[in-house]
This record gives structure tokens, C-alpha cells and sequence, in this order.
């Protein structure tokens, strides 16, 4: 009976570990805000266009925009361009830069702002940044843009949702709001989020549409049998700029009874359209991704014609090997690196499954500033 009663305990801790957990409502993040719009059919020109990046999972999971953070070094580990969505992949479409993510209206002084959670944790702390006067929103969220703004500190849980009264400075135009919420206990687990900020003055002008860029796609058959076989399509990123989101087009005149690591979109005849899962969606500068399957066809050897892939555009990155993005590849680096070592991350340039040596021999090859 004790250790049913162990067991049942262990159960019941686990689930509640494995529950959503939170982000601001006031002044509304935008991944909380595209899941009120609804992510199947989102309002928002920007809540389109985050969910035609990340798909709509990420924000049915408003609440998880979640990273354990060794000794609270979140600059360490979250490269700039990347803050909104945390560095994960399963979130770049809240890393859009754009003029026109619903935005709370404000004006300088204090204000009561409002965090929202489903699951409370204690002891934690907040960490409030605004953007520095001048900020542009059309270029990517960058550490450098933030200041740490007073008032996080203040926070109080009242039921399901944190409050803390913020100093807004004075500010002109569209502004961010970057708020912290961090774990104190062995996951060192911290959660992020993003609050557009109106406080009026200027005027924007339509969002130009993100960077449309081609990817390379290199096919071959991994092994092959009477009547069929697998083959893997590799895409390659050779530019300097992330892909953010993936579609593969090809003619094969096979038939693809299974895929991994992508998703048939549609099949007319012989042409397939091959989309992006939802944790690789994002394609760093020199990587890659590969999508396999298992196909039946009559001839040995069939090869797929008019191979082609675009992405949707992200930031532009420095160079590979530039994990905080300031320009050189440093011992800065390094230590990037080491945090993520053993695990997958945006850091496996090698797309070896792991951060390994492969990747740290990565960082020394490209060493100094980046060109």
C-alpha cells in the first residue's frame, strides 16, 4: 500500500509539472493573444502570419514559451532575433518583426499588469524590460534593445494570475514589454513573454511580407527492396538568414505510404507538396533537415524531378558558429554551446541530433569576426 500511495503521489506531482504554466495578460503577450483570436483562424494579420510560421500548436501551448536557465543567464542562452519565442524552434512565429501585432494602448507612469498562469510556482521571481527609446519594430528583438524597467519585483499571486505595478517610462510609438517569470528550484525553469506596446506618435505603414528564400534539396534512396524502398530528401539553408518555415514540392511517380519528419500537404498526380513538421520548421544559416519516407514504385532507382523548396525568411544571422549573434565567434561562443551540450538545440549545426564536438570544431572553424 506505501508504495502504491508512492506511486500515486509521484503520478499526481508529475502531471502537475507537465501542465501549462503562464504569460501576461495585461498588457497581452502575443502568443496569449493569437490563442484568444484562435489559432485555427487567427483575426490578426500578425496572428496569421505567426501561425503560417510555427502552426498552431505552439499557441495552443500559449502558457509553455518556457527554457531551463543554469544561473538565470538568459542572454547566454537565447540568441538575439530569438527572444519572443525563447530560442525554441516550435515558437518563431512570435519572433516576427512587424508593425501591426495587436498592441496594448500606454502611456508613461505606473500600471497594474497582470500575469496569467494555470500553474502557480513558488519561490520564483519576475524580470520586467521595456525597449530603449528609439527602438525600431520592424528589425528583430535584440538583448541590446531591452532595459530592466522596476516594478517585477512587486509581483503578488492573487488566484491564477500574478500582478505587479510597473514604472513605464516614456516612450513614442510601438515598444515591447519583456517579461520574466523564473523558477527558483534545481530546473531553474523560466518562462518568457511578449507584450506589444502602442504609446501613439507614429504612424506605420503596412508590414512588408517576410522574405520569401530558396533552399537547396538534395534526394537519395537509403535502401531499396523489390517494388520500392526509403529515400530521404536532405534541405540545405546556404544562405544567412533563418528559414522560419518550409515547403518541399517535388514530381515522383511513387507512391509514399509513410513520411517522417514532414507533412504531405496534398498529392495531385505525380506532384507533392511536403510542408514542415513543427519542431523543425526553423532552418539556421548552413543547416539542414531531412525528411524521409518509404515509398512503393515498379522501377529500381526512380528518381523524384523538379526538385524545389522555399522557406519563409527570418533574421539575418552574422555567421554559423555565432550563438549570441554580436558579430564574432568568441569564446562567448563557447560557453553558449557548452550549456546546450549533450542535448538538441538550434546550436547542432552538424544536425548530428546532439551538441557535440562536431559542433564545437564548427565554432573554431569559423573563429574571429564574422565576414
Amino acid at each position: 500500500m506505501k508504495n502504491l500511495l508512492c506511486s500515486l503521489a509521484c503520478l499526481t506531482l508529475c502531471s502537475l509539472s507537465a501542465l501549462g504554466h503562464g504569460s501576461m495578460a495585461d498588457p497581452i503577450s502575443r502568443a496569449y493573444e493569437v490563442f484568444l483570436e484562435n489559432p485555427e483562424s487567427p483575426s490578426s494579420a500578425a496572428g496569421r502570419a505567426a501561425v503560417a510560421v510555427a502552426g498552431t500548436q505552439a499557441f495552443y501551448d500559449w502558457d509553455e514559451v518556457n527554457l531551463r536557465v543554469p544561473n538565470y543567464d538568459y542572454q547566454a542562452l537565447i540568441p538575439n532575433g530569438m527572444l519572443a519565442s525563447a530560442g525554441r524552434a516550435k515558437y518563431a512565429g512570435i519572433d516576427l518583426p512587424r508593425t501591426d501585432w495587436p498592441a496594448t494602448a500606454m502611456v508613461a507612469g505606473p500600471r497594474v499588469c497582470r500575469f496569467h498562469l494555470h500553474t502557480p510556482h513558488d519561490p520564483s521571481f519576475f524580470k520586467a524590460y521595456i525597449t530603449k527609446e528609439g527602438y525600431d519594430p520592424t528589425q528583430p528583438l535584440k538583448w541590446s534593445d531591452l532595459v530592466l524597467m522596476p516594478g517585477g519585483e512587486t509581483a503578488a499571486l492573487n488566484g491564477f494570475d500574478y500582478f505587479m505595478t510597473l514604472q513605464f517610462p516614456t516612450r513614442v510609438g510601438r515598444h515591447v514589454l519583456y517579461v520574466v517569470w523564473q523558477r527558483i528550484d534545481p530546473a531553474n525553469e523560466a518562462f518568457f513573454s511578449t507584450s506589444d506596446l502602442d504609446f501613439g506618435g507614429v504612424v506605420y505603414g503596412d508590414p512588408p511580407p517576410p522574405p520569401v528564400i530558396s533552399a537547396t534539396v538534395a534526394f537519395a534512396h537509403t535502401s531499396q527492396w523489390t517494388g520500392g524502398g526509403q529515400a530521404a530528401f536532405r534541405i540545405t539553408n546556404q544562405t544567412n538568414q533563418n528559414i522560419e518555415s518550409w515547403t518541399l514540392e517535388f514530381d515522383w511517380a511513387a507512391n509514399i505510404s509513410s513520411v517522417w519528419n514532414g507533412v504531405i500537404k496534398s498529392k495531385v498526380g505525380t506532384h507533392y507538396v511536403v510542408t514542415n513538421a513543427d519542431y523543425n520548421a526553423r532552418i539556421l544559416p548552413g543547416a539542414f533537415v531531412e525528411v524521409g519516407c518509404v515509398a512503393n514504385f515498379s522501377t529500381p532507382g526512380l528518381m523524384p524531378t523538379d526538385l524545389g523548396c522555399v522557406g519563409i525568411g527570418g533574421f539575418i544571422s552574422a555567421c554559423t558558429g555565432d550563438v549570441n549573434l554580436d558579430g564574432f565567434v568568441d569564446a562567448a561562443d563557447v560557453g553558449g554551446l557548452l550549456l546546450y551540450w549533450g542535448e538538441n538545440s538550434q546550436f547542432d549545426y552538424d544536425r548530428s541530433g546532439t551538441v557535440d564536438s562536431g559542433d564545437m570544431a564548427t565554432i573554431l572553424l569559423n573563429w574571429g569576426a564574422c565576414p
